[in-house]
């Protein structure tokens, strides 16, 4: 059988189990025909054969991105990126621009804000929104994505007043009992709801999604949600139209009222695997507790930043138990937002009931984050068969807070090399938009385990490059019961593909990050070239 592609003279990492790299790789339509020595795969070649020489450059299977929202990144790219601005000045005066070309009514929305790395160390309030505009709403939403700030405008439509009390998992921050227009968790989430895109602008900004996750390598994407059930069919209605190109794996939750998703989905009679292997359904999923660099995650001791608070939760473990543990009876892989430690107790505590009842996922539920987890919550990890998905890349974005706000605590922040140890898969994911969407940046942290500033963040649990590569496309595989098929570069399954503009096992582990993507290949079509992109 004669190959449709070849790629030579390479470093072919395979991501198996025994970290084999080959020298070349043949493709035959969508699938890998053979791996082996350029020379034997040479003798595939017919005179139809695309042959690629690779230079001794790297070729792996496709990105995995086991923890995305696709519809949220796309939106904000239509939205006003404030994550470079590094006061609330500047800040205003970029939305200023929007709302002078915005008609009046209309809302202005920004995303990618820090008050961390702001000059004046604080969160907007209303008053600094109410200097854009008092006639548009305007939504300001904190890199985390669990946080936003509001305008009086945006108050008002919303009907908020001092007198209305906090939503169950939210905070309306006050000042000597007025609103600020700072919204915490559910709040946020509520206010999202009034501020959200249309169908056609969600389904514009599904195809930039999909269009950046190739250009960074990213040939399969578990998607985290995004609000109601509407998403699941916008993302449906995208992949059939072919706005997004790659395989997804959509969890099936929400980012607002969660739990009246889930319920809605386990009514419906549907279950995880429902679908093909370009748009499947995955597991369902709640919201445990809050961010990691808000802060708002759930600790069991207070931060460090703040001994009088240790973060929100959105339920109790009845609750949780309530919406999972039918989901898990009803043939449902389950899974939660669980970043603090108090978070993750709870999730395994639903999952080990999980696993007195059987079913179709016994050994193969999730942890989305599983952000603080210290040994005697990996052991539970260990025992239940659960699949963390860890997000190394929010090490580098976001280290100098963990530091801050959880002290020690960083030592067991995303426990790479403890997972490594206990033999337990894990499967890393870019929570893009929250950071970064580059699986390089997301390889690189967890590789040096320092932050963007270089300062060390839990250095002892550093994993090697080739671990950090199998967590990034073998284990997103694994998590979404799909290994068969992909994850790997053996022969027979998808031809899902990424080759780098380098080496990178001959790579300093300090330029990792350095390190870019030249070609990414989908079904055996080459879908994204960096050459023929600069060109343009």
């Amino acid at each position: 059988m004669k190959a449709t592609k070849v790629f030579t003279n390479g470093e072919v990492i395979t991501a198996d189990q025994s970290g084999t790299v080959h020298e070349a790789l043949a493709v035959k339509g969508e699938r890998i025909l053979q791996v082996g020595k350029t020379t034997d795969i040479m003798e595939r070649c017919d005179a139809h054969t695309e042959i690629i020489d690779l230079n001794g450059k790297s070729l792996l299977p496709g990105f995995n991105d086991a923890h995305a929202h696709l519809e949220l990144y796309g939106t904000n790219q239509i939205g006003v990126n404030l994550k470079q601005e590094n006061s609330i000045e500047s800040i205003i005066e970029k939305l200023q621009m929007r709302a002078e070309e915005t008609p009046s009514g209309e809302w202005v929305r920004g995303w990618g804000y820090n008050q961390n790395t702001l000059l004046e160390e604080r969160h907007l309030t209303k008053w600094d929104l109410d200097k854009v505009s008092t006639s548009h709403p305007i939504i300001v939403v904190r890199t985390c994505g669990h946080i936003s700030c509001v305008n009086s405008k945006a108050l008002e439509m919303a009907g908020l007043t001092s007198q209305t009390p906090d939503p169950p998992g939210g905070t309306y921050h006050r000042d000597s009992g007025e609103l600020t227009g700072l919204l915490l968790e559910a709040a946020h989430m509520e206010m999202f709801q009034l501020a959200d895109y249309s169908e056609a602008e969600v389904m514009i900004g599904l195809r930039i999604a999909s269009d950046h996750f190739l250009q960074n390598g990213i040939t399969s994407v578990h998607d985290a949600g995004g609000y109601g059930t509407k998403h699941v069919r916008y993302l449906q209605k995208a992949a059939q139209e072919g706005k997004i190109r790659q395989r997804l794996y959509v969890m099936y939750g929400s980012l607002y009222d969660s739990p009246s998703v889930v319920k809605a989905g386990v009514e419906s009679g549907i279950m995880t695997g429902l679908g093909d292997d370009i748009f499947k359904i995955g597991p369902a999923k709640v919201f445990i507790d809050g961010s990691s660099s808000g802060p708002t995650c759930k600790t069991r001791d207070p931060y460090t930043s703040n001994p009088n608070d240790s973060g929100i939760l959105y339920m109790d473990q009845n609750e949780l138990d309530r919406y999972l543990l039918p989901a898990h009876k009803q043939g449902w892989q389950i899974t939660a937002h669980a970043m603090g430690d108090e978070a993750v107790h709870m999730l395994l505590t639903t999952i080990e009931r999980a696993l007195n009842h059987g079913g179709n996922f016994t050994d193969r539920h999730r942890l989305e984050h599983a952000g603080i987890t210290p040994p005697d919550l990996v052991e539970r990890i260990k025992a239940t068969r659960a699949v963390p998905i860890p997000n190394p890349a929010f090490l580098y974005e976001f280290g100098d807070g963990y530091i801050n706000d959880y002290g020690e605590r960083v030592h067991h922040f995303f426990p790479l090399k403890s997972y490594v140890e206990q033999n337990i898969p894990f499967a890393i994911g870019s929570d893009s938009p929250i950071t970064t969407v580059n699986p390089l940046i997301g390889i690189h942290a967890a590789v040096n385990r320092t932050s963007k500033q270089g300062h060390p963040v839990g250095q002892g649990q550093s994993i090697t490059v080739e671990e950090a590569i199998r967590a990034y496309t073998w284990a997103g595989a694994y998590a979404s019961g799909e290994e068969d098929l992909k994850g790997t570069l053996e022969p027979d399954k998808y031809a899902d593909l990424v080759i780098l503009n380098q080496s990178i096992l001959r790579c300093p582990s300090r330029k990792l990050k350095d390190i870019q993507v030249e070609m990414t290949i989908l079904n055996g079509d080459i879908v994204y070239e960096k050459q023929k992109e600069d060109a343009h």
